[in-house]
């Protein structure tokens, strides 16, 4: 049964929503105070009155001009209205003391109104500026060209599977991990896979298996294993009848992500808590870089700092998801590290491959796409989500039945995805392992 008062407050209170949403689309700051009572206070906020109410709508258009919201229902309790809204626009001005950098930003939020005689007299905003901000503050790659290549599905693993590392093996076989498995799967060219590898990482976040390298012997891989057990986190020898055993101990509170081997036989481990350790070959580590642009964002960061790492022509390569940059670090004669320096800034890479010439080949996970980069600093997108690469977590390089130069990838099917990231098909959102032809 419905009440006449309860559906006429309904009616009032959508009138005034949309009165207020209507104001803020069109920033007529002169109909917005309007709503505002004399006294209008807005919580956290010095301004009394109609600024009250003006002030913070106006800092938001201010950031994102072309902004546009929407709202859903109220609800209404006596004199308190609650509304949520929602919208998307681009940042091209401060959002406070974030400067504009042209990211494409969702906003989420809720008020809580307070009426008195029809008119706001206070409002509560529960907006998530935390999300909003890092939204802004997320790598931008800008504008890329294109140079698709052909892409081909390899195998296909049921969701949810967040494949997390890939490496090639001297048979034609490749070898993948599914992080939260704690496991190595082994793939074969039709397509075939078996249980290669397994070890009890125990339950957390970041939890399982994760990047690998060949060993120098050709004997099997070197593997990154996040655990519970102190005993267990670190690095694993596999060997290639699939049998492992801990090589190296990390220390707890470490993530160690990226792995690559040096010339010289030691391996670099990108710990993305912000540093990467060197590891002898007697199993014992040592920190070989810390520095800042190993780490993520103090406080806001939503991705991790240090993440792939890969070697070439004495130096070490390393992606910063979080601050969207690939760091270069020359190795010196006594394998100690060099004076890093900014190789490429503004694609927040996840793991990547790199080329005899120098050629790195990005996963960019959560942006659903393989960026080329070239020696000369060129950027191109070989590969999206309408390719099939939707979450892109690592990429290596190999040759197919063919003998064919092929860039295998795998992907966790959007497992991880981004507010304001474009929408992909449900029919795409399956973690796969990829192969893409190179010319």
């Amino acid at each position: 049964m419905h009440h006449p008062r309860t559906d006429a407050a309904a009616k009032a209170a959508d009138t005034l929503v949309s009165a207020l949403i209507t104001a803020v689309n069109a920033q007529d700051w002169g109909a917005l105070g309007a709503l505002a009572s004399a006294d209008c206070t807005s919580h956290g906020l010095p301004f009394v009155g109609p600024m009250a109410l003006i002030a913070p709508f106006a800092e938001l258009r201010a950031a994102l001009p072309d902004l546009h919201l929407s709202a859903e229902p109220a609800i209404v309790t006596g004199e308190e209205i609650m509304v949520r809204y929602h919208g998307q626009g681009v940042q091209r001005g401060y959002y406070g003391s974030v400067p504009p950098k042209g990211a494409t930003v969702q906003v989420e939020g809720m008020d809580v109104l307070h009426l008195a005689d029809g008119r706001i007299r206070s409002r509560r905003s529960y907006m998530d500026r935390l999300v909003l901000v890092q939204q802004m503050t997320d790598p931008q790659p800008g504008s890329l060209d294109k140079a698709i290549v052909p892409t081909k599905i390899v195998t296909r693993f049921d969701p949810p599977t967040f494949l997390e590392g890939v490496l090639v093996g001297n048979k034609g076989e490749v070898y993948v991990t599914p992080l939260h498995e704690g496991a190595v799967y082994r793939v074969w060219p039709d397509g075939r896979r078996e249980k290669f590898f397994h070890v009890e990482a125990g339950h957390g976040p970041w939890n399982g298996a994760w990047c690998m390298v060949a060993a120098a012997d050709g004997d099997g891989f070197f593997l990154n294993v996040n655990a519970a057990d102190p005993a267990r986190h670190g690095v694993w020898r596999i060997t290639a009848d699939g049998q492992g055993r801990p090589f190296a101990a990390l220390p707890p509170g470490t993530i160690p992500n990226g792995i690559a081997r040096t010339n010289a036989g030691d391996l670099l481990i990108a710990d993305s808590t912000g540093c990467v350790w060197r590891i002898d070959g007697q199993g014992r580590p040592t920190v070989w870089l810390r520095h800042e642009w190993l780490a993520g964002r103090p406080n806001i960061g939503r991705f991790p700092g240090a993440n792939g790492i890969q070697v070439w022509n004495q130096t070490a390569f390393v992606t910063n998801s979080d601050l969207g940059l690939i760091i270069a670090v020359p190795i010196a004669a006594d394998g100690g590290a060099g004076t890093p320096s900014i190789y490429s800034e503004g694609i927040g890479g996840d793991d990547f491959a790199i080329d005899d010439d120098g050629t790195l080949y990005v996963t960019t996970h959560p942006f659903n796409t393989v960026v080329r980069i070239d020696r000369d600093g060129r950027r191109a997108v070989i590969a999206g989500a309408a390719e099939g690469v939707v979450g892109p977590t690592a990429a290596a390089l190999g040759r197919d039945q063919d003998g064919q130069r092929v860039l295998y990838v795998v992907t966790d099917g959007g497992m991880f995805t981004l507010p304001e990231g474009d929408p992909v098909p449900p029919a795409q959102q399956t973690p796969a392992l990829l192969k893409l032809r190179l010319p």
